[in-house]
């Protein structure tokens, strides 16, 4: 009972000396900072001066190592094309080898021959992109899945610092009109951050239309450009 009289004590003693703490924004108002809650979105259009191109190479067959021979010899012709015409970032990837079957109710399933295909993605400029598109084609291309015209990593890193450096000078300039309007000024600036969501994608063209074996004249293409855009918010502190 005794220690329970003296907590209560103590208790309603700190509980009196909060109470009794003046409240400096109460007593000292322009003491206190008041926030500004800003942003500023910048944008600007980059040319694409890339194309990254994936191939299909498909061969088909009786005998399955005839297929793989006939997959490795155009495989290899192609690559050697690619090569020759200084293509970048040269990669195969989605080798397979399938059976045909032929299905009979009377019989049990029979194979009938072999499917091979893979992928061949490289990147090389707009410029030279007709020419080569053409030549994949007659030097063991059977199909272009798909070209993608983008701006190349370097630019759209630069082109994205330059968004950022003038969306936040945007953004602290609103923050510096909104004081003044008030009658305040900007002391500090207590957050800054950069919309996550913006996300640059460049837009694939489906290339299948152009899966034709006997094609070997140039063909036509417009890189166009890409529109980039960076937000950045702003938290200003002003006082009066």
């Amino acid at each position: 009972m005794i220690l329970r009289a003296v907590f209560l004590g103590l208790l309603s003693c700190s509980m009196i000396g909060f109470a009794q703490t003046p409240d400096p924004c109460a007593t000292a108002p322009a003491s206190c900072a008041t926030l500004i809650e800003t942003h500023a979105t910048s944008q600007m259009r980059i040319p694409n001066t890339a194309v990254d191109v994936a191939v299909g190479v498909t061969v088909t067959g009786k005998d399955l190592a005839e297929v793989q021979r006939a997959m490795a010899d155009q495989s290899n012709r192609l690559l050697a094309y690619l090569k020759a015409e200084k293509a970048e970032r040269l990669i195969t990837t989605r080798g397979s080898f399938t059976p045909e079957m032929r299905y009979d109710k009377s019989a049990p399933n029979k194979i009938v021959g072999y499917n091979g295909s893979s992928q061949v993605s490289f990147r090389t400029s707009p410029a030279k992109a007709p020419d080569i598109l053409a030549g994949v084609l007659a030097n063991g291309g059977n199909e272009i899945e798909s070209t993608v015209f983008t701006p190349t990593e370097t630019e759209i890193a630069d082109a994205r610092r330059r968004l950022s450096e003038e969306a936040t000078k945007t953004a602290v300039q609103q923050a510096d009109a909104i004081a003044r309007a008030a009658g305040m000024k900007v002391v500090a600036i207590r957050n800054i951050s950069v919309d996550s969501d913006n996300v640059f994608r460049p837009m694939p063209f489906n290339g299948g239309v152009m899966a034709m074996k006997s094609q070997t004249t140039p063909m036509e293409t417009a890189s166009g450009d890409e529109q980039l855009s960076m937000r950045v918010n702003l938290t200003a502190a002003a006082t009066r």
